[in-house]
């Protein structure tokens, strides 16, 4: 939770940074992805660059041979803080507020049943309507819902699904009878 919070606070820096600078947020995006990409893809040169027992001038030597310009500062900034292991969690809290700032958001949608385009289309007109957003959809298969959909947008669950609906009347049954003094 706190890593969250301490992500967020990077990613609106490098939003206030990208707006003092004239700077697009998807080009800021954009290079920040590609650092996070190469470091997942060399797993050795992340570990190198969270341990702190590698000289920071060589940690420092190595963000300038893979970034340049603000995300370098940041990548730079983070480093000297020991917090280069947030950075995916920066990206995805920055790639939050570009969406926000470009009234869009990402929505994820997981249904018992693959979902034809028809189905996808009404859905992402409904929801669309619902959050007053640009959505950029993800669907999921997930047969242990048994029917319906669940959809989640910017952390907002919207549950339609058989298995909730089921365990909300299991639920109430079990409440009923335990207010009751149980049957007998």
């Amino acid at each position: 939770m706190i890593s969250r919070i301490i992500s967020l606070r990077y990613a609106r820096a490098l939003e206030k940074v990208c707006k003092s600078q004239s700077i697009s947020l998807e080009s800021a995006y954009n290079d920040l992805s590609k650092v996070c990409r190469l470091l997942q893809e060399n797993k050795k040169l992340f570990e190198l660059l969270k341990v702190s027992i590698y000289p920071i001038e060589n940690k420092i030597a190595i963000l300038k041979d893979i970034s340049s310009g603000i995300i370098y500062n940041l990548l730079k900034f983070m480093v000297s803080n020991g917090r280069i292991g947030l950075i995916f969690d920066v990206l995805d809290s920055f790639n939050q507020i570009m969406l926000q700032s470009q009234n869009k958001a990402k929505a994820k949608v997981i249904s018992a049943i693959e979902l034809v385009d028809s189905e996808k289309k009404v859905l992402s007109d409904i929801f669309s309507k619902i959050s007053g957003k640009i959505l950029d959809f993800e669907f999921f298969v997930d047969k242990n819902l048994i029917g319906g959909i669940v959809v989640e947008i910017e952390g907002k669950i919207y549950d339609g699904s058989i298995k909730t609906y089921l365990t909300n009347i299991a639920n109430r049954l079990n409440n009923l009878n335990i207010s009751q003094g149980g049957i007998g």
